[in-house]
């Protein structure tokens, strides 16, 4: 299969999970806030990101199994992939236990602090069932994961996760209208988002019979850079999960569920600008052994391509998230949903934190994971030490301003070492390329503003009507910003 036939199949499955996603995320957290109050819809965004902050236990071995088997499967060497596996598979089943463990320690600490604003027996079983789904992709899927991710396969991923949730969503709305506990709209949900680790598991038997991972290996693989690899999905997830976390801490449930109803919307559009992105990774981490100069090439036409249409994404929701917020929160009376200032806040934490992806991706291609530690773990820091004096300052605005500072240093940081130490080629250009896409996003926001917000919207087949023309007239500047730029070269 050719590199463009590969790419297509993976963007296009991503992209299906990401609508799918998107769907069940804008039509779930209504219905149970409408249902069950905010104080419930907030329990279960926190409980999400207590459990993220678990699945640490995990981070490093995919990363570094991914970049080992790299070159196990450029080389076609049967042995060496396995023996990766099965390290990969010993790594997992540690980690499983100790989140099982974890869990059930966090089940009780989260049912504690959340007492007095909901039930604690609820809050209690809530965390098990949910943490459920990750036990068994600990003991089931970890290791597969990173064989299709390294061998260019994730839309096998991305299709069954797209299917499983997808029939999740159907199930659950059928659940909360019908008027059963949430507690049995959960369990329902984790049987079937555990369901799919079955399909996972048979399509890598049936397509690589060759597979054995058996729990003795005469000759272990020693993954390497698993605790390099560790310490960024720490701090990543430090800071992309500490703002429920601090939130439930220090404000309310209640404001948990607002910060989480606009973290859905914008994570939708994080999940969309991901969705062209996907699979580069393998790419970029095959091509940089063999081709060195077309791989320089293609990244640039990538992450010009990929910046045209960030600024053409944060360029519609700028002005259209306004009505849609009036529209998705009219029915969610119990807190104050219409918030323009986190709606701005928001905006530009986006930007500045997604347009980093392109390096990132590279990065994550090379195995740089030693050498940019130092880097992850200062933005960290100054998330979290910003973060805790800002809550107290702002509320939830101050989560967001600690963000902002961090990914203004980090993705800018980023940019500099993908050109610097692993593509060797000038700086200059791709932030000339940043300062563009930023502009042309302020000016057409500015220009289109009172335009969009004149237009009457009453539903949502108003906003839909609304958005297409935005999404067609916002689309002809940056169109045309990358006829201009795309195949310009490199020096």
């Amino acid at each position: 299969m050719s590199t463009r036939a590969v790419i297509l199949k993976n963007i296009s499955a991503n992209l299906l999970l990401q609508i799918v996603t998107a769907i069940g995320g804008f039509i779930l957290p209504p219905l149970i806030i409408v249902t069950y109050g905010s104080a419930t819809n907030g329990m279960l965004a926190s409980i999400k990101q207590f459990i993220a902050y678990l699945t640490l236990l995990e981070a490093g071995i995919g990363a570094a199994a991914i970049v080992a088997l790299y070159q196990a499967l450029t080389s076609q060497d049967t042995q060496l992939r396995n023996r990766i596996l099965n390290a990969t598979q010993r790594f997992y089943r540690i980690s499983g236990s100790l989140f099982a463990i974890g869990l059930l320690i966090l089940a009780i600490l989260f049912a504690w602090l959340t007492q007095k604003q909901i039930s604690a027996t609820l809050t209690f079983y809530m965390v098990l069932v949910m943490g459920a789904v990750n036990i068994m992709d600990f003991f089931f899927f970890g290791s597969y994961r990173a064989l299709l991710t390294a061998d260019q396969k994730t839309y096998i991923v991305s299709s069954v996760q797209a299917a499983s949730i997808l029939l999740n969503i159907v199930v659950c709305y059928y659940l909360i209208q019908s008027g059963y506990s949430i507690l049995t709209v959960q369990i329902a949900s984790s049987v079937i988002l555990i369901s799919k680790f079955c399909i996972y598991r048979g399509y890598v038997k049936h397509q690589y019979p060759d597979l054995k991972q058996p729990a003795a290996d005469n000759e272990p693989y020693h993954l390497h850079q698993t605790w390099d690899a560790m310490t960024h999905q720490l701090t990543g997830l430090l800071i992309f999960s500490s703002p429920l976390v601090l939130i439930t801490l220090f404000l309310s449930l209640k404001d948990a569920s607002i910060y989480a109803v606009y973290a859905l919307i914008f994570g939708a559009i994080k999940m969309a600008l991901q969705s062209i992105s996907q699979g580069m990774q393998a790419i970029f981490g095959h091509s940089l052994k063999t081709d060195f100069d077309h791989t320089k090439q293609n990244f640039c036409r990538y992450n010009r391509l990929f910046m045209c249409f960030l600024g053409w994404v944060y360029t519609c929701t700028g002005l259209l998230l306004a009505p849609f917020i009036q529209l998705y929160t009219v029915n969610m009376t119990d807190a104050n949903y219409h918030q323009p200032l986190l709606a701005i806040l928001f905006l530009l934490v986006g930007i500045i934190e997604n347009s980093r992806i392109p390096s990132m991706i590279m990065i994550m291609a090379a195995g740089r994971y030693k050498q940019t530690k130092p880097q992850a773990l200062i933005e960290a820091g100054i998330n979290l030490v910003c973060s805790i004096c800002f809550i107290q300052l702002w509320g939830i605005s101050g989560i967001l301003l600690a963000a902002l500072l961090s990914f203004v240093y980090r993705s800018s940081e980023m940019l500099y070492y993908n050109c610097k130490h692993i593509l060797f080629m000038p700086v200059i250009r791709p932030y000339l390329l940043w300062l563009l896409i930023f502009t042309a996003i302020a000016a057409c926001i500015s220009l289109g503003w009172q335009p969009v917000n004149h237009v009457k919207i009453a539903t949502y087949l108003d906003w839909v009507k609304l958005s297409c023309i935005t999404a067609v007239v916002a689309a002809i500047p940056f169109s045309l910003l990358l006829l201009l730029i795309y195949r310009r070269p490199i020096q």
